[in-house]
């Protein structure tokens, strides 16, 4: 008795369910639209995900709109069986859901939905579709008309006016010019039709004319600051009843009013005109949202056309764009842009200032560096004597011009590419690894300091040639200022496994000299040894003193200098590898300053070398001590001996 009462009773509440379903399906839904989006490749693809976003954004404000998403993942399987598969799923997953309209976005998806359009055991018969992205013209049968709208993944008029939008956010009010023909009245029906994809906040305003003084007459009110002019039409003078020559029509127009001036007339192209088209994604999406909106708030598709391809390219004027402030980046990748020579940069005003700067800079840094070139060989030649020995350094000026320029070049090119990698990836919203944006830093420093140290030496080599460079020497241990040079040096060796030794006959040895000058001179000989000596190589650097002397000697079992050109290393610009030949780094004026910080010193450097075999360095002081006591550490120079050997060793 008990098992009856409850199948009664369950009985009872499915008879109940079914009538509050029925009577519910019948009020309740009655305007709940359901609707099936198809995308054509995966979750992953970025560009469908962007009109998925833009749709769904146009959506949120309509809670009686259910949307459902499949993807075809037609890159991995893009053969007619599987499509035929992934149909029977959709029919039998979606068997009982009541969709009123089906979403497509590109070819696959469409041709999808477009094939089960009048097949009666398709989940698609007879449903409206609504389509984008689709890369080929549709030709629609008059049955297919009554179900199928969209708009393609071509150019429109509307699609100028968003370019216009976007371009010069400013703008509020875009004014058509056209003429009376039926090609501006085709124009204006379909911008007016089209009307509900822009946003609200932008006004279309039509200047219909026949003679080109009609439309100067109506731009004197124009306020140039938030309207843009958008000419369709082509106009005649009224006296002559000749069609107005575009060119003078554009002036005529500019002199009345600083107003941005786009065409769709290839007649007024590089006339004074600017044009473009944009294509994104998330346009696309919130376009399609808003065709979605009027098709339910009409109740059907007559409303709302096919919107087909427009095959037209759109150019942008160079000189225009500058002209009116507009950020060549916002422009889409295929826009043609006219009367951009081929050393024009496509950058903003700012940008382009600040390259122009540079160059002016470095024209008059090497300006400068010839200038003082030619003086002194000026000077040299003084005498018979003097001028074979001119002759042959005006050889290595000429080759230092050429070097320098590679020195200035190379660290720049890298700088400018690592920067520009960093940009790309930021203007594309990629995601970057933390280690990829360290490694494009670590580049850019590292160049950096490749710049700083030639400038630093062209600065000194220049305080010589003026008279300007000096020393301040004060007494010092000189074991801990080169100990201190060494070790900071050690990790530059250790990265070609170069095994560095250090050795000294005291631990204090006090004389007077410029810490920082001596500490440079110690860097720059590391430096070359490091720089010429070959893996698993040795760097030994010794000192030791006498009674009038200190004796600092920097060994290395490198590639070593040929003997007829051991006596010039010391020669300012001169370098052991020709300009061609060179494997490494440098701009040939280190040893130069070397020779000349010792000389200031009232002390002298000695070198031996061997080809192949390598090279020793010695450096010999005097053993004296100035008045001046400094009992205090030198902390300030300690803690930038780091950067010091950065700056150094960065041509390594």
């Amino acid at each position: 008795m008990k098992n009856i009462n409850r199948l009664l009773i369950i009985s009872l509440i499915i008879f109940l369910s079914s009538i509050t379903n029925i009577y519910g399906e019948t009020k309740d839904n009655k305007d709940i639209h359901n609707i099936l989006l198809i995308n054509s490749y995966d979750i992953d693809n970025k560009w469908e995900n962007s009109i998925n976003d833009g749709f769904k954004e146009s959506m949120k404000n309509n809670p009686n709109i259910n949307i459902k998403t499949e993807y075809l993942d037609i890159r991995n399987n893009n053969n007619e069986k599987y499509l035929r598969d992934f149909e029977k799923l959709l029919n039998t997953k979606y068997r009982d859901s009541n969709f009123d309209m089906v979403v497509t976005i590109d070819d696959e998806a469409f041709n999808l939905a477009r094939k089960g359009l009048l097949n009666k055991n398709s989940i698609f018969y007879k449903k409206i579709i609504v389509t984008t992205g689709v890369s080929e013209l549709i030709s629609l049968t008059s049955e297919e008309k009554e179900y199928i709208t969209g708009f393609m993944d071509g150019r429109s008029k509307i699609e100028l006016i968003k370019l216009i939008t976007r371009l010069q956010p400013q703008v509020k009010t875009i004014n058509v010019l056209i003429d009376d023909t039926n090609y501006c009245k085709d124009i204006k029906d379909k911008l007016l039709g089209n009307r509900y994809l822009l946003d609200d906040h932008i006004n279309l305003n039509f200047i219909e004319a026949k003679y080109e003084n009609e439309i100067l007459e109506k731009i004197e009110d124009m306020d140039e600051n938030n309207e843009a002019l958008l000419i369709c039409g082509v106009f005649k003078d009224k006296n002559t009843y000749d069609y107005a020559n575009s060119e003078e029509f554009i002036s005529k127009i500019k002199k009345i009013k600083h107003i941005p001036i786009y065409t769709s007339r290839e007649d007024y192209i590089g006339k004074g005109v600017i044009g473009g088209y944009i294509d994104m994604g998330s346009e696309y999406g919130k376009s399609l949202g808003k065709m979605v909106l009027k098709i339910y708030k009409e109740e059907g598709i007559s409303s709302v056309p096919f919107i087909n391809r427009v095959g037209a390219n759109y150019m942008v004027d160079y000189n225009q764009i500058y002209k009116y402030d507009i950020n060549p980046s916002d422009l889409p990748e295929e826009t043609i842009i006219i009367n951009k020579k081929p050393y024009d940069l496509l950058i903003t005003k700012n940008e382009r200032i600040q390259v122009y700067l540079i160059i002016i800079v470095l024209l008059i840094t090497m300006l400068y560096i010839i200038t003082m070139m030619f003086k002194h060989r000026k000077n040299n030649i003084k005498n018979k004597k003097l001028y074979n020995i001119a002759k042959e350094r005006e050889q290595l000026k000429t080759d230092f011009i050429v070097n320098m320029s590679h020195e200035l070049r190379t660290p720049l090119n890298i700088i400018s590419s690592a920067s520009t990698l960093l940009e790309m990836k930021v203007n594309k919203n990629e995601k970057v690894e933390k280690e990829y944006i360290l490694d494009k830093v670590e580049r850019i420093n590292k160049n950096s300091n490749r710049l700083r140290r030639l400038i630093n030496n062209l600065i000194d080599i220049t305080k010589f040639d003026s008279g300007f460079y000096e020393c301040r020497c004060k007494n010092e241990n000189i074991v801990y200022v080169v100990e201190d040079i060494v070790f900071a040096s050690v990790d530059y060796a250790n990265e070609k496994d170069i095994e560095v030794l250090f050795d000294t006959d005291a631990e204090e040895i006090i004389t007077s000299i410029d810490k920082e000058k001596i500490e440079r001179v110690i860097l720059n000989i590391l430096s070359n040894a490091i720089k010429f000596t070959n893996e698993n190589g040795k760097i030994e650097v010794r000192i030791k003193h006498d009674d009038k002397f200190v004796y600092i000697s920097l060994k290395d079992n490198g590639i070593g200098i040929p003997k007829e050109k051991v006596d010039q290393i010391f020669h300012r610009f001169y370098q052991v590898d020709s300009i061609l030949s060179r494997k490494n780094e440098g701009s040939g004026i280190g040893l130069c300053i070397v020779d000349e910080i010792i000389k200031m010193h009232n002390g002298k450097v000695e070198i031996d070398s061997e080809e192949n075999k390598g090279t020793t360095f010695e450096i010999i002081l005097n053993l004296s001590n100035d008045d001046r006591i400094d009992d205090d550490t030198d902390n300030k120079t300690d803690r930038n001996i780091n950067d010091a050997v950065k700056i150094e060793m960065a041509n390594i």
